[in-house]
């Protein structure tokens, strides 16, 4: 195989795969980027075996063929290269030889043959819509992803599609978020699915332009496509626990705080806070939130009151200061709004409006007070 292509897209194109290569695997062959040459077709492709990224790319083709490219090495001589045609040549006994002005690498590399089957793009109906839009539903969700492998279902993204709505939910068991958007842009069939939280952030990735992304949705995989990168990811077995049973319908005590002021707060009471616990204790009345905060191992201790608009009775309930600031971060109104039910059950979090076509609920679970 041999061909020509400046460094910049190169690297570009390379480097857009890189986040699917493991750092460590029991399979080298996965450390590597299969590349095949078609004409002047240059179609790159890496995999962990659980999700695959293919992008493709114009070179000037000088003889097709097909061979591994040792990916951290490649990529980091790519990057050291200056911007100019890079010549590269695949030897039958797997040697990459780039050569670009006077200057001449040799790589090892693996035996194409050893590479595994990379799945391909089953042909569905795709949704299509904004990258902005897929990147801020992924940003708002990813944080209550679970990290407990003894629940593999909650270390996904469960996501669900029909002609109105594409839904992601999250949750982590101290906090849940449910963010939907309503399109027009899928006619496909109704389809839920857990997606891997690695799928989803390599998703993110790529909405980085303007423009639109399709979501490819069968019952065995989910794929992204942006232009010339494809992203196809295994799914998460098993079912998603019935988080809209855990959703309050009945919590009748509203409060309403300004974001910066409650956010400002809530920081300072942390640094005081156990570094285990991290509890704070809300005293919630008609006009005033008072913020109180003790660890006692340590000696520390703090006060401080914010103003709030509340409607409901007089509540004292603990929380973990880490779970709130993380809530509060996906908020973009100027003001939050949190309706309460009794110190021990759920309280849901939301902006004061939402955006247009959008609608995002955030669960945050009480702890109990020393």
């Amino acid at each position: 195989m041999k061909f020509q292509a400046s460094q910049s897209s190169l690297f570009s194109a390379f480097q857009t795969l890189a986040t699917i290569i493991p750092t460590k695997s029991p399979m080298p062959v996965l450390m590597h980027f299969l590349v095949q040459l078609t004409g002047k077709k240059l179609v790159v492709t890496a995999t962990d075996l659980e999700i695959s990224m293919e992008t493709q790319l114009e070179v000037s083709g000088e003889e097709d063929g097909k061979a591994l490219f040792p990916a951290r090495k490649y990529l980091e001589l790519l990057r050291e290269l200056p911007d100019v045609p890079i010549h590269v040549e695949a030897a039958d006994n797997g040697r990459i030889t780039l050569t670009a002005e006077g200057k001449n690498y040799n790589l090892a590399s693996e035996n194409v043959q050893n590479y595994p089957k990379v799945p391909s793009l089953e042909k569905v109906e795709p949704l299509r819509l904004s990258q902005s839009q897929l990147r801020r539903m992924i940003s708002k969700c990813s944080f209550a992803v679970s990290r407990d492998e003894l629940r593999p279902q909650l270390t996904g993204v469960y996501a669900k599609v029909s002609a109105q709505e594409l839904r992601f939910v999250t949750t982590d068991g101290h906090r849940l978020v449910k963010i939907g958007y309503q399109h027009n842009g899928y006619k496909g069939a109704a389809l839920e699915s857990i997606v891997p939280a690695k799928a989803m952030q390599n998703a993110a990735r790529l909405c980085e332009r303007e423009g639109d992304i399709e979501m490819f949705f069968t019952d065995k995989q989910i794929a992204f496509r942006v232009g010339p990168t494809t992203m196809i990811t295994k799914l998460i077995e098993g079912r998603y626990p019935n988080y809209e049973a855990v959703i309050p319908s009945d919590n009748k005590n509203k409060l309403t705080l300004d974001l910066d002021q409650f956010q400002a707060a809530v920081r300072r009471a942390a640094i005081v806070s156990n570094e285990i616990s991290r509890q704070i204790r809300l005293k919630i009345s008609a006009d005033n939130v008072e913020i109180l905060v003790e660890d006692i191992e340590q000696g520390n201790e703090g006060r401080e009151s914010v103003s709030c608009s509340y409607a409901g009775e007089p509540m004292d309930i603990g929380y973990n200061a880490a779970y709130v600031l993380d809530v509060l971060k996906q908020i973009d109104t100027g003001e939050v709004v949190l309706d309460l039910g009794t110190p021990t059950s759920a309280g849901i979090v939301k902006p004061t409006e939402q955006e247009e076509k959008e609608d995002l609920l955030m669960l945050i679970m009480p702890v109990r007070l020393n």
